[in-house]
């Protein structure tokens, strides 16, 4: 705990260095990821039971024992990012949420707008693809502006986002579900899941890629990710990964796709699949499911340009800066 206090003051810098934002959060709103069925389209309880593993909640850690008011996010994580029941139904939640309006378990941003609320986006997985899509589509001079929805509302309302996990370039096991791997990783990949069409444009190749069809976020966006292999899953993808996407991805690297990174050298804050809008926080000793189920509090790491510091200074990237702290928990501490 020796880096807590350092840390509230680099966030408030980092986070927060215009000086008309203010350091806090007055409604966080939480947005899923990819899914096999439609359920968390469909069923809140679905969408929201995605937040947790058994007595362990996300949602709940993150919001400080639900202290913080927060938004469920429900869409259909079946369909490609860009599509109207992905993209555009996360959009129009966002402002329903920034309105007041309450998700379908009743839970509710007491605080509007248009009465000075904050508003922060927490995606993990593909909802981190659907944030850079609408984030990066908030002006008419976009290439997808206000597609399906309204992206510039959207945009105006939230102070930041951030992206745990985020498949932002792609994912490396999605190209081995869609058979566009080595011989072994889709024949593996095979047996675990179809190349579904959320599954088909989240691949690695430029040709779906969200940076393709958008421009640099109108907010910034907050990069954390793990780093906690999957046996078999994590022997597909290069470098660090946490048996779904790997750092490239996770940490929205220009250049490859499948560059191979690690904790000491993943790219820094000025070499983003955008000019602009993309920063890095830290890394977790978790994998793609226990980003975004609080049951694994493990060590977390400086990276480059990364968020904590070690007597004054900023940590060296790979260093231990937590011996045990979940993702929910190191979001409940930066505001």
């Amino acid at each position: 705990m020796r880096y807590l206090s350092a840390l509230r003051a680099v966030v408030g810098a980092v986070l927060f260095s215009a000086a008309s934002q203010s350091f806090a959060a007055d409604c966080l709103i939480f947005v899923h990821g990819k899914q096999t069925d439609t359920n968390t389209y469909t069923s809140y309880t679905a969408a929201r039971n995605y937040w947790v593993n058994g007595s362990k909640d996300f949602i709940r850690t993150a919001t400080k024992n639900f202290a913080t008011d927060f938004y469920v996010v429900g869409y259909n994580g079946t369909r490609p990012y860009w599509e109207s029941q992905s993209a555009g139904e996360v959009a129009n939640e966002i402002v329903a949420a920034t309105n007041g309006v309450a998700d379908a378990g009743g839970n509710r941003c007491s605080k509007t707008y248009a009465q000075g609320g904050t508003f922060w986006i927490v995606a993990h997985s593909m909802g981190s693809t659907i944030t850079d899509y609408i984030l990066g589509n908030n002006d008419p001079s976009d290439p997808n502006y206000n597609y399906n929805g309204p992206y510039d509302t959207v945009a105006q309302r939230v102070s930041l986002a951030m992206t745990i996990g985020g498949a932002h370039r792609g994912s490396e096991g999605a190209d081995a579900v869609c058979g566009q791997s080595s011989g072994g990783c889709n024949w593996f990949a095979g047996w675990i899941q179809d190349c579904d069409d959320a599954t088909y444009w989240l691949r690695s190749s430029n040709d779906v890629q969200v940076r393709t069809y958008a421009s640099a976020p109108a907010k910034n966006i907050y990069l954390t990710g793990g780093y906690e292999a999957i046996f078999g899953a994590s022997a597909c993808l290069s470098g660090e990964d946490d048996g779904v996407v790997q750092y490239a991805s996770i940490y929205a690297c220009d250049g490859s796709a499948s560059a191979s990174y690690n904790n000491s050298n993943a790219c820094n804050n000025s070499y983003k699949q955008e000019v602009s809008g993309f920063r890095n926080l830290d890394a977790a000793h978790e994998n793609h499911g226990d980003e975004r189920d609080d049951s694994d509090s493990d060590t977390r790491r400086q990276i480059p340009d990364g968020i904590w510091t070690c007597s004054g200074s900023p940590c060296s990237p790979n260093t231990s800066v937590q011996s045990s702290m979940t993702t929910a928990k190191f979001i409940s501490i930066l505001y």
